[in-house]
């Protein structure tokens, strides 16, 4: 009986064995390649992945978020050039996601009985995240282009300067090349037809910014950064503004969680 189970054992280790270096052989350099569909955070996306050996993998995609739109009435004071002055002047903000990102990610499986896996790589893209504008029209004909919103009072006024329409628009910049780093699981290319991945990890994309088109202090305008320390306008909204500016220089990483269904293509 003790003989039995002996070879029984030896046996169950070599088919272990055996099998373990079928596995190692079927992910050879670019042998397979998968194609994956994903749904997170950082948009909806797909990729194309192949293995460098059964330790690492690379994966290539694109991921995209909808122009997903938030509108915001807010109260932007009284001045002679705005549309109904002397009344109080409500103004629609209408801002938009602008996110889309190519990708480049590396995997490595450290371990030979898991699916578990460290990735880094980069997500390189457009650098506007959000795009701001009003949704109506508050200024006179004659201010278009060379009038806006009083950012800051004095004798020489912070304003953000409309556009030849008579728009004030902004934009939320980060950086357009992106690291990554995260973990995970599931394999670039499963090990059957289909497989399912997870993904959890941050992008590093700088200190965002707020750009906007503005009046210096001789008068001339240009796209530029917002400077929130020269927001004094005292008005509730215009302050609100300022810590809204403040909030997103500190968002200097974008969090990445995502799930994909990976399939075989060859």
């Amino acid at each position: 009986m003790k003989k039995l189970l002996l070879i029984c054992a030896l046996a169950t280790c070599g088919l272990s064995q055996t099998y373990a270096q079928l596995d190692e052989d079927d992910y050879g350099f670019f042998n397979h390649v998968a194609l994956g569909v994903s749904a997170g955070t950082d948009g909806i996306g797909i990729q194309v992945a192949a293995p460098l050996t059964y330790h690492f993998a690379v994966r290539a995609g694109y991921n995209f978020l909808p122009n997903i739109k938030y509108k915001k009435g807010v109260n932007v004071g009284t001045d002679v050039d705005f549309v109904d002055y002397p009344n109080k002047q409500n103004v629609d903000i209408e801002g938009k996601l602008n996110m889309g990102d190519f990708n480049l990610l590396f995997d490595y499986y450290p371990f030979q009985t898991s699916t578990f896996r460290i990735t880094a790589g980069a997500y390189f893209g457009k650098e506007k995240f959000v795009e701001a504008t009003n949704a109506n029209v508050f200024l006179k004909q004659s201010a278009w282009g060379n009038k806006g919103l009083e950012l800051g009072t004095g004798a020489a006024p912070y304003t953000m300067v409309s556009d030849a329409q008579g728009n004030v628009k902004a934009n939320v910049k980060v950086n357009s090349f992106k690291p990554y780093i995260g973990i995970g699981f599931g394999r670039a290319v499963p090990k059957h037809n289909i497989g399912m991945q997870f993904d959890l990890g941050v992008q590093f994309w700088g200190k965002p910014e707020v750009w906007t088109t503005i009046n210096d202090e001789w008068g001339v305008s240009k796209y530029q950064k917002v400077d929130k320390d020269r927001i004094t306008n005292p008005d509730k909204d215009y302050q609100d503004v300022k810590d809204a500016v403040k909030l997103i220089e500190k968002l200097s990483v974008y969090p990445v969680l995502s799930f994909r269904l990976v399939g075989r293509i060859l």
